[in-house]
């Protein structure tokens, strides 16, 4: 009897034919091109792995959490700066703008009470975003300038309402319990409450005409517009929703503290744009989503935590910091230039 040349050859495995070992190159494609779009999501399992074999506390219900809250107050100011990257824009002013609503809701909370003061305050935050939108908008100013000197403007404010000195403020205690240091259960209230933004955000980008609206300006304004757009509507709004949700970082930063800090958010705004950049939302507009903001943000807060818990020099934390970054918009860039 004759055999036949290779009837006993093992066929190649799936992962065989995605790494192309059999010469698919279509599959090695597919998983780089994958690998690539979701390299925040790639780095943040990799970041965990590699934090809990470094440190046995890492991976602990109360580390985490604490970390969950540590970065709330940015978190809501990268939810906010989603909008506005999505659409094309940027905006710098987002942690003067929780300054100012500290001291606004310290100064406030006396006279009109704690539900006045948390009106007062959102109200403030969205009086800035419209600013910022519309010096942009009518004013045909570029974002970045705009929101800088909205920035200077609402920093100035919390200056000259404070005198230049922290207001300290008297909290009921359910204000303090939601806004500051209550747990439900486990989880700390600011947390949950930070966590109704992002859901909220989410639905809004994800399954709503205002999302595609947004997107639809910031990956081509001239089109948007031909299609009847109404372009400086929608970039007026989302500057709108970046104000709101600084001032509400402001109220956690009153609620956990109680008093009103001028010098409150400085660098919070770079750290809410990292966030953003990090978890694949492009600089260019036009895609992104609240769950990428989210990775990205997890990203930067745990890669902190596990330096910290490695007794790491902060001045390396913040090398590290940068780096990611750089490496994040380097990705970003492949992942566009992969898509089209």
């Amino acid at each position: 009897m004759t055999t036949e040349v290779g009837s006993n050859t093992t066929p190649p495995s799936l992962i065989q034919r995605l790494l192309g070992g059999h010469g698919d190159e279509r599959g090695r494609d597919l998983v780089l091109r994958w690998l690539m779009t979701n390299a925040a999501f790639v780095g943040l399992v990799l970041l965990i792995i590699i934090s809990t074999l470094l440190s046995p506390y890492f991976l602990t219900e109360q580390n985490l959490f604490n970390v969950l809250r540590q970065w709330t107050m940015v978190g809501l100011i990268a939810v906010g700066l989603t909008f506005v990257i999505m659409s094309g824009g940027i905006d710098l002013s987002g942690g003067a703008i929780l300054a100012c609503a500290t001291v606004i809701g310290a100064l406030t909370m006396p006279m009109f009470g704690a539900a006045g003061a948390i009106v007062a305050v959102l109200l403030v935050g969205a009086a800035f975003g419209y600013l910022n939108g519309a010096v942009i908008t009518w004013g045909r100013v570029t974002p970045f300038v705009a929101t800088l000197g909205t920035m200077t403007i609402a920093r100035g404010i919390a200056l000259m309402l404070s005198d230049g000195r922290t207001v300290i403020t008297e909290t009921p205690e359910w204000f303090q319990f939601w806004f500051g240091r209550g747990f439900i259960g486990p989880v700390p209230a600011p947390v949950i409450i930070a966590a109704t933004f992002f859901i909220v955000a989410g639905v809004m980008l994800r399954m709503t005409r205002y999302g595609r609206l947004v997107a639809m300006v910031g990956d081509n304004e001239v089109a948007a517009y031909r299609c009847g757009v109404n372009v400086p509507r929608v970039k007026r709004s989302v500057y709108v929703i970046h104000g709101v949700g600084a001032a509400l970082a402001g109220l956690l930063f009153l609620g956990r503290l109680g008093v009103g800090e001028p010098s409150a958010g400085a660098l919070f705004e770079l750290n809410g744009i990292a966030a953003v950049v990090i978890g694949g939302t492009p600089f260019t507009g036009g895609a992104g989503g609240v769950g990428l903001t989210f990775i990205g943000l997890m990203v930067i807060g745990l890669t902190y935590n596990i330096l910290n818990l490695l007794s790491v020099s902060p001045y390396a934390q913040d090398i590290a910091r940068g780096v990611i970054i750089v490496v994040a918009v380097m990705f970003s860039v492949r992942s566009i230039r992969a898509k089209r």
